[in-house]
């Protein structure tokens, strides 16, 4: 005669075996499989919060990785989907896709919340004024989408979120902002331009056939 704590007979879903020593089949306590726990009495579903995407509807093509109670951590996306912000949403070729700008799906440039405009991904050189807002306003974000030179104002922004900028390029194979003076479009008087200190925040004026350097901007799409 098995004692009275001899009472599981640990099989069925969640279960992986008993624990210790049987007695007429039966055990005191129970394995559970994976994402399962023993509550005292029996093997319970456990999944972590992380556990939440069904994975189904427009746009999905799955779970990605294991399930727990049929939900995943994340989830895999159908042609011209992809996975953000915990969803399958419509894949942005061309056009504002939130803080980038994208080319054919290529990230051309960046922005912050705080930014009405998006900067490109390089600088153009050391370079003229004259120079300067010529190779701005013929750069082409996207096919016929061009730059132009930024002013004093916006410059001034750029630098107040410079480090979030500065992880926006890097992260998407851009180059970081240099910690210098950069031309605006701030026309100051006797052949003077205004120049925003990147590294700084200084405001300063310099003469056009000076050099400073450049990065265009996107204002309008």
């Amino acid at each position: 005669k098995c004692p009275s704590t001899y009472q599981y007979t640990c099989s069925g879903t969640g279960y992986s075996g008993g624990s210790g020593s049987a007695c007429g089949g039966k055990y005191t306590k129970c394995n559970c499989s994976s994402n399962y726990i023993w509550n005292g009495s029996s093997c319970v579903l456990s999944c972590s919060s992380s556990y939440k995407y069904t994975c189904t509807g427009t746009g999905y093509a799955g779970g990605s990785g294991t399930a727990c109670g049929g939900k995943y951590t994340s989830c895999t996306c159908a042609s011209g989907y992809e996975w953000k912000n915990g969803s399958c949403q419509k894949q942005i070729l061309n056009g504002p896709d939130g803080d980038v700008y994208k080319c054919n799906g290529n990230v051309v440039g960046v922005k912050t919340s705080e930014m009405n405009f998006y900067i490109a991904m390089k600088d153009l050189g050391y370079i003229n004024w004259t120079d300067a807002n010529n190779q701005c306003s013929r750069y082409i974000f996207c096919n016929r989408i061009f730059g132009v030179l930024p002013s004093e104002e916006q410059l001034l922004l750029i630098y107040s979120n410079k480090s979030q900028i500065n992880n926006l390029l890097t992260s998407n194979n851009g180059t970081s902002l240099t910690d210098d003076y950069y031309w605006s479009s701030n026309y100051k008087g006797d052949t003077v331009y205004s120049v925003v200190n990147i590294f700084n925040g200084s405001v300063a004026g310099r003469t056009y056939n000076g050099s400073s350097y450049v990065r265009p901007i996107l204002t309008s799409w």
